[in-house]
């Protein structure tokens, strides 16, 4: 194994665990001899990429992550350019609005325009891995994705049941899938959370490929009673968004938006 492949098992290892890992569970899950781990976890000490509990002796991620990670999210295209769009559609509809990116097999939050309400509201952290089966942001990327991908991703081991209604046979969830694809949008109801609906729309780029989602959360009862309203309104804002990322209508023909 390469030096760098060694780093990269190990970060991912120790980010899987919230309180951390000891050597003797890195040593377990990556094969490498103890001393080899002290060497590597010493210099990533020394840079502030992993940090030691001084009680547990367990290793954690470091301080140093948190500059990448905001570096990256600066730095991200579609961030800065979904931005003021979030934050106009967030403002109009008084709820929260997301955006969510489909990298790495995963579908992840990278930005979200939280709204100041006296009553109920919701906060997606960027950051978070948002499950396939029970947000309207994963299910509306993951619709528009190669047969092959799906297959590969809609199993059993990742249908997660978060309520009674999350739908976790994955046969099922496929035919969802395809109802989304037509639609042209994504509508959770109570699916990741009882009380609670979300609706998404995709992003697509210069290749007409779905790269993004924009999505809003709220109250089961606030978007219900502005369905139709707020299908119209995601949906346009991700095709502003898409135009701004080179996005040509004529190449892809979805669906009507106004």
């Amino acid at each position: 194994m390469q030096s760098i492949d060694r780093i990269i098992a190990i970060l991912e290892s120790i980010s899987i665990f919230a309180e951390g890992l000891g050597i003797a569970e890195l040593h377990r899950s990556s094969s490498l001899p103890k001393s080899t781990l002290h060497r590597i976890l010493t210099g990533l000490m020394k840079q502030g990429y992993v940090m030691q509990n001084e009680d547990n002796k367990k290793y954690r991620l470091g301080p140093s992550f948190l500059i990448l990670g905001a570096n990256y999210l600066y730095q991200n295209d579609l961030r800065k350019i979904a931005r003021p769009y979030l934050k106009k559609l967030g403002q109009e509809l008084n709820e929260t609005v997301f955006l969510a990116v489909f990298q790495n097999e995963l579908v992840i939050c990278i930005d979200t325009y939280e709204v100041s309400r006296n009553n109920v509201t919701y906060f997606v952290r960027p950051g978070r891995v948002m499950p396939f089966n029970t947000t309207a942001a994963a299910k509306v990327l993951l619709a528009y994705q190669k047969e092959k991908v799906i297959k590969k991703l809609v199993v059993p081991k990742n249908m997660v049941k978060n309520t009674e209604k999350s739908i976790i046979d994955p046969n099922l969830f496929i035919e969802h899938l395809k109802e989304t694809k037509e639609k042209g949008y994504s509508i959770c109801k109570e699916e990741m959370e009882e009380g609670v609906m979300a609706i998404a729309a995709p992003i697509w780029d210069i290749k007409s490929r779905a790269v993004g989602s924009v999505a809003i959360v709220g109250p089961l009862n606030r978007i219900e009673n502005l369905e139709k309203k707020i299908i119209k309104d995601i949906k346009k804002t991700a095709y502003l968004i898409s135009c701004e990322m080179g996005y040509n209508p004529e190449k892809l023909k979805m669906y009507s938006i106004f």
